[in-house]
């Protein structure tokens, strides 16, 4: 009996899993998402496109890799990219809420497979639109810059990829960061709009979370600050590249569990 209750269990939780994947992953809102983060990207360096570049030789363009990586330094584009996974992710938070959906999936389920799956999903959502859009944006822009990078040592470990193709692959790395980066602020900006069902407060709030963590950890050494761990993926070794990840796992679990919390208190309170 123990074991067919196991494995209902699972059943139930891999499906919810599929359902909430499904939910996000609609043509309309994967390619609204990755779309937009390409957009964003483009705009980051449309002053250094050049009609004329096209027909220059590859030692005279800029790189794709160096430019991107520039804007990932500076808070306005990052707060743009955050925007952007609010728009289709945070938002479902409210929706829901608004529409009375909640209580229909609890029956089927219970809150921390519902949640589990919720979460996991917008997490999945970020991470490949955040890595979709930058490669749009590299596939757009090489006509007018190159992937190749010149200032190859400022690469670290990455050195040996960034004198060839193989550069695209430290893009994807790029955009991996920036979405592990971007989940906690999302999930933070979730609980929110549980406290406050409301589409625009739910994108707000995301913005809102961004800037308090970039301001508020600006002055900590870099293990701890956010505005230098979502620069750059980590460069003079591996094992800083797996701290990042690391680092914005513990911040997503945590921030998680605040919104686990929160909507918790809302169904306790017969909110829904």
């Amino acid at each position: 009996m123990k074991s067919k209750k196991k494995m209902k269990r699972k059943r139930m939780k891999k499906g919810m899993l599929l359902a909430e994947l499904y939910r996000l992953f609609t043509v309309r809102r994967l390619m609204t998402g990755i779309f937009l983060v390409a957009i964003i990207a483009v705009i980051s360096v449309s002053d250094l496109i050049s009609i004329d570049s096209i027909n220059w030789p590859a030692e005279l363009k800029q790189s794709i890799c160096d430019q991107l990586q520039i804007t990932l330094v500076f808070d306005r584009y990052k707060s743009l990219y955050v925007i952007a996974a609010s728009i289709c992710t945070v938002t479902t938070f409210p929706s829901d809420i608004k529409n009375h959906v909640l209580p229909y999936i609890r029956q089927r389920t219970d809150f921390d497979s519902m949640m589990n799956a919720r979460l996991l999903a917008i997490a999945a959502y970020i991470i490949v639109t955040m890595i979709g859009g930058f490669l749009l944006a590299g596939v757009f822009l090489n006509p007018f810059m190159t992937i190749e990078t010149r200032g190859s040592s400022l690469y670290g470990i990455f050195q040996p990829l960034m004198n060839s193709k193989a550069a695209w692959i430290y893009l994807v790395l790029m955009s991996f960061n920036l979405a592990m980066s971007i989940i906690p602020v999302c999930y933070l900006a979730a609980a929110v709009a549980i406290l406050k069902p409301d589409e625009y407060v739910a994108v707000g709030a995301g913005f809102f979370v961004f800037y308090l963590l970039f301001y508020f950890t600006g002055s900590l050494p870099w293990i701890l600050s956010y505005s230098s761990l979502t620069s750059e993926p980590g460069r003079s070794s591996v094992g800083e590249v797996i701290y990042h990840v690391v680092f914005f796992t513990i911040c997503s679990l945590a921030a998680a569990k605040c919104v686990k919390a929160v909507m918790q208190k809302r169904f306790l309170n017969g909110m829904d």
